[in-house]
């Protein structure tokens, strides 16, 4: 592998500060319509339970798009591909906030577009300037910016859709959206200096899913993130609706619940990259998080009116800290895992693996609350899925241990 350039302090928090920014509107435009199901499902005559038909879809973009990302990458850079993500964020909440079932279908195809590319741009960036010891912790910074923009979506969202109507809510991404964009554009030719230009568009993208599939410890790698995927979407569609019907919330207080899951999952990310590169295990730490995750599944399920605010929101709390702080870890072990040339095909194939879980999740998640008639017991399914995801941290393990002896 060729000695990579010393990368200056003051660039690489440019980087990080603009990818933070970029994953954190993605975000806000993805929890925005969760954060107020209530409300586009009293004005549109549908159940609240429906809003996992919408990320369904937009995770069903997602994943197709994650997959094609690669050739963006190598055609127009991965700075270049971070701006455009911007740009379709800002279409999507323009289509989103016409209002009609129509529009929200094709909104939502648009923002699971947007979504696929982020993760595997930013990728390629941070694989350029983080070093053995800090790898873990420079993602986990990275990937803080879900949480960051899913607290804004859950702070935000319910109060100016109370205020402006839910329609015209849309309008707080599509600004932001297209800011960011233009503030990042100096520095593209900095950071986008290794792109060919005349690199095809067009190419068959399921040979990424067999090197995921031929390298056995990232294939491992991968099924925890699709379980984890699962246990993070279904947490963040559903708290909202569940403290709303099943707790007697109003939707202002059940959108503080739900920041208190997304402002939690800033620490937790924090915490789990920083003991990811302090015990050099980042696939151990999975293993923890997931097992965690499994227990504040079950407590979720005990969930009742009779239960204190403050212990509700503690329990949100702690579901947060582990339930939505997996991924800048398993960013990283995909990373580390990965061939040095082909970091970028790799994460993008394993991400379309990840958005198989977060649709597996809330359509799962409807068909469980079919069964039991509350949302507090529908989270049994986070249990078993968390469990798997602990089963499988652990076999990748054993298989990195098999292949280095």
């Amino acid at each position: 592998m060729p000695e990579r350039t010393a990368i200056s302090f003051a660039s690489t928090a440019i980087v990080l500060a603009f990818l933070i920014m970029v994953q954190a509107t993605g975000a806000l435009a993805g929890f925005w319509l969760p954060a107020i199901a209530p409300a586009v499902g009293a004005d549109l005559g549908l159940d609240p339970a429906l809003v996992a038909y919408p990320v369904l879809i937009l995770y069903v973009a997602a994943m197709l798009s994650s997959l094609v990302a690669d050739s963006l990458l190598a055609r127009f850079g991965a700075w270049r591909t971070s701006q455009i993500a911007l740009v379709i964020f800002a279409t999507s909440h323009l289509l989103l906030m016409a209002g009609s079932l129509t529009s929200i279908i094709v909104g939502s195809v648009v923002l699971g577009v947007a979504y696929g590319l982020v993760t595997p741009a930013a990728s390629q960036l941070l694989a350029k300037i983080v070093t053995p010891a800090n790898r873990n912790l420079i993602f986990s910074i990275r990937f803080t910016g879900v949480p960051l923009g899913g607290f804004a979506a859950g702070l935000v969202a319910p109060a100016v859709a109370l205020s402006f109507g839910w329609q015209l809510s849309m309008l707080v991404t599509v600004v932001f959206s297209l800011a960011l964009a233009l503030v990042m554009q100096p520095f593209r030719g900095t950071w986008d200096d290794g792109r060919t230009r005349g690199a095809s568009l067009l190419r068959n993208p399921f040979g990424d899913l067999k090197l995921v599939w031929d390298l056995a410890p990232v294939w491992w790698v991968a099924v925890a993130g699709l379980c984890l995927g699962a246990v993070q979407t279904t947490l963040t569609t559903y708290t909202v609706t569940m403290l709303v019907k099943d707790l007697d919330y109003s939707l202002v207080a059940a959108g503080v619940g739900l920041s208190a899951v997304q402002i939690a999952s800033v620490f937790g990310r924090l915490t789990w990259g920083w003991l990811a590169d302090r015990v050099r295990n980042g696939l151990a730490v999975m293993a923890l998080v997931s097992g965690i995750a499994a227990a504040c599944s079950v407590l979720t399920t005990q969930l009742s009116t009779a239960w204190p605010n403050l212990a509700v929101l503690a329990l949100c709390f702690a579901f947060g800290f582990v339930g939505m702080s997996w991924n800048g870890v398993y960013g990283s072990e995909v990373a580390r895992l990965s061939p040095p040339d082909a970091v970028g095909r790799v994460t993008g194939a394993c991400m379309f693996i990840v958005f198989a879980g977060v649709l597996f999740g809330p359509v799962s998640f409807v068909f469980l609350l079919g069964l039991t008639g509350a949302y507090t017991s529908a989270f049994l399914l986070t249990m078993l899925v968390a469990l798997a995801a602990l089963g499988c941290a652990l076999r990748a393990m054993r298989l990195e241990t098999q292949y280095n002896k």
